[in-house]
């Protein structure tokens, strides 16, 4: 699949939640206070069959009662109606679903990694593609298609900028986002992929690298689950001189057993993961801090001459 198959995933002319909540504070709630609050243009759906109505909007009772199909939908509901919700979507027509329930692949149950993998049948049968499960999910700033339920948007106002962050973690996504806000620096595109089930992170990194507004791309790595579409993004990255810097858990058993904890990613051998990125043109940083610290540097685009 090209990354031309995730732009419903980045500008959504659409966005249904499932679970949709009249609490702003609650995970179905935050999307829709979001899409709201910062200017997404396109349709926006609650889907609550108990509510008539969900922070202003008119509510549906289901997604088969929409006026039309939402290029995007937020399934912000418990595991087991989450799967109902995704066949659901798949039925109508739906382009993306952004499934933010955890107790899938991630998790030591074979009962969710079954489940995990008959969602992602069902969707590419359909020819839809998911993000997550087990993810905040996806915010594009630069039209407002907050598709997330991150609390960092309320305590860092976002502002468009030309810094992408990536990141199969949701909370360590979200941390530099506000590290980087607090510096006065502006955020374009922040996207957690959770499990990466279907799409993956390096695949809508992909996507992300053709903003032409993307100066600067920022990934949080848990694992490597897709070398090829990371190889293709450092293509492209050093086709548009776009640095790409890596953040990779795993340099220590505890950074793998966390890693191992959250998405199921087995950390690969860490000079294995040096060298593919070294080979890619993608520059590995040591820690969070040294991320954060790395972003003015490269964003003033100083170029280097000579043999120093």
């Amino acid at each position: 699949m090209t990354s031309n198959n995730l732009s419903a995933a980045l500008n959504p002319r659409s966005i249904a939640i499932v679970g949709a909540s009249q609490n702003p504070d609650k995970i179905g709630g935050r999307p829709v206070d979001y899409l709201q609050r910062h200017g997404f243009k396109g349709g926006i759906y609650p889907i609550n069959p108990t509510r008539p109505e969900v922070q202003g909007l008119r509510a549906y009772p289901s997604l088969a009662a929409l006026p039309d199909v939402p290029d995007l939908a937020i399934i912000a509901v418990s595991r087991g109606d989450a799967v109902d919700a995704v066949n659901q979507c798949a039925a109508i027509g739906s382009k993306v679903c952004v499934v933010m329930a955890s107790g899938f692949g991630e998790g030591h149950s074979e009962q969710g990694r079954e489940l995990e993998r008959n969602m992602v049948r069902v969707a590419r049968e359909s020819g839809m593609r998911i993000v997550g499960p087990n993810c905040q999910g996806l915010a594009n700033f630069s039209n407002g298609a907050l598709a997330t339920f991150s609390t960092m948007i309320k305590e860092c106002p976002p502002q468009d900028g030309s810094i992408a962050i990536l990141s199969q973690s949701g909370t360590l996504g979200m941390a530099p986002y506000g590290l980087l806000r607090r510096r006065g620096l502006g955020i374009r595109h922040a996207h957690a992929t959770g499990n990466d089930a279907d799409v993956t992170i390096a695949e809508l990194a992909t996507a992300v690298a053709e903003d032409e507004q993307v100066r600067l791309m920022m990934l949080y790595l848990e694992g490597m689950p897709d070398p090829q579409n990371l190889a293709r993004l450092g293509r492209i990255a050093q086709e548009r001189c776009l640095p790409v810097l890596a953040l990779k858990s795993g340099r220590t058993p505890a950074g793998q057993a966390a890693a191992l904890s959250h998405t199921g990613a087995i950390a690969s051998e860490d000079r294995v993961v040096d060298a593919f990125l070294e080979r890619h043109g993608i520059w590995r940083a040591e820690t969070m801090e040294e991320l954060v610290d790395a972003a003015e540097m490269y964003l003033k685009r100083w170029k280097i001459n000579g043999r120093k």
